[in-house]
């Protein structure tokens, strides 16, 4: 199982938010900076198509499709055309047990934390961030974490909330409900196409 993280990949380009093209994610973009989207989608493909897909491929594609006019990756945007591309079905969801659905029938979930906000500090970012869930068993849901850093949950605020066996992020559903409650869509389902169907809203 590969594990892209994102702050490995400082020097590859990666210009979001290019709809200002004088700010700096515009004009000097890295995948370290607004990449988690990226990694997240490569490693997503990887695991349920059982092939090799670069950082490269995917930061091309985001770019292509215009992913990236916002800062980081609109999963909006980029989700419909991984499906497209690779024969996949996107079902887009706010809802736990649709998370729980996807992985226990051998989907991945990329899941959009919203960050920090009044009342909240945020467990996987202070800022908004993709991660991508693999696997649960019952209510813990098993992730990976494009930036991942030793000590990263150590934080007041997040201590005891993440148990970490790397390269694996282990954490409650509530954990995720409380880290996503200001993103709509929360989850972005991904699954093997079988049907023709691409996407479903």
């Amino acid at each position: 199982m590969k594990y892209f993280n994102q702050l490995d990949y400082e020097t590859m380009p990666y210009p979001t938010n290019v709809k200002e093209p004088e700010s700096h994610l515009a004009a000097d973009g890295n995948i370290a900076l607004a990449g988690c989207g990226i990694c997240s989608a490569a490693m997503m493909l990887e695991q349920l198509l059982l092939g090799e897909y670069s950082l490269e491929e995917i930061r091309d594609l985001a770019v292509s499709c215009k992913a990236n006019l916002d800062p980081g990756t609109d999963m909006k945007v980029l989700g419909p055309e991984l499906c497209s591309r690779y024969g996949l079905v996107l079902h887009m969801s706010d809802s736990t047990e649709d998370l729980l659905e996807c992985l226990r029938t051998g989907g991945r979930v990329i899941i959009n934390v919203g960050g920090d906000r009044e009342g909240h500090t945020g467990v996987f970012s202070h800022g908004g961030h993709y991660i991508l869930a693999v696997a649960c068993r019952e209510n813990t849901v098993t992730i990976l974490d494009p930036s991942w850093k030793k000590e990263k949950f150590d934080e007041p605020d997040r201590k005891g909330k993440v148990i970490v066996q790397y390269p694996f992020c282990l954490c409650s559903t509530e954990v995720l409900k409380e880290d996503t409650a200001n993103r709509t869509p929360a989850y972005y389902c991904f699954k093997r196409r079988t049907d023709g169907t691409e996407t479903e809203a």
